[in-house]
């Protein structure tokens, strides 16, 4: 009897886990569209509230702080047509902390030229009074691996 007991509680703590990593998984999709769908818009104010105090951003454009993301997304420096998220995934480091991964197509402009039509992105948030804040983000181009030599 004590072997189910502790087999049924085990499941129920797995299952609670599960269950936890894909309730934060959504909550830092939304978060992470959302901030998307703020920077297509060029709305800086977003911004304001949306990333930590000591906040970076790494981009093709180099690394940017707060203040100088909020007044180049204000700026609007490019056209966000449309964009998509592929294999999003959220690893908590702690209950303050997580790091998500992602794939996302865009169509795009930037100064008048064409942005990478696939990004590789993560973002590291920080739980502050109850909402997760973005304290990092990165992206890189994606690029198809070269061919190995025979």
């Amino acid at each position: 009897m004590k072997r189910i007991i502790a087999i049924f509680a085990f499941v129920f703590v797995a299952a609670g886990a599960a269950q936890a990593q894909t309730s934060l998984a959504a909550t830092l999709e939304a978060r992470e569209k959302a901030a998307w769908e703020a920077f297509g818009k060029g709305d800086g104010k977003f911004f304001e509230g949306f990333l930590t105090a000591d906040s970076m951003l790494i981009s093709d454009w180099g690394i940017n702080d707060k203040a100088s993301t909020v007044k180049d997304i204000n700026m609007k420096p490019c056209e966000l047509k449309s964009f998509k998220f592929n294999n999003f995934k959220a690893v908590s480091l702690n209950a303050t902390t997580a790091i998500v991964t992602y794939e996302a197509e865009q169509d795009a402009t930037c100064g008048g030229q064409p942005s990478p039509k696939k990004v590789y992105a993560s973002s590291v948030y920080v739980k502050v009074k109850g909402k997760w804040l973005g304290a990092h983000h990165q992206e890189s181009t994606a690029m198809e691996m070269p061919p190995t030599a025979p």
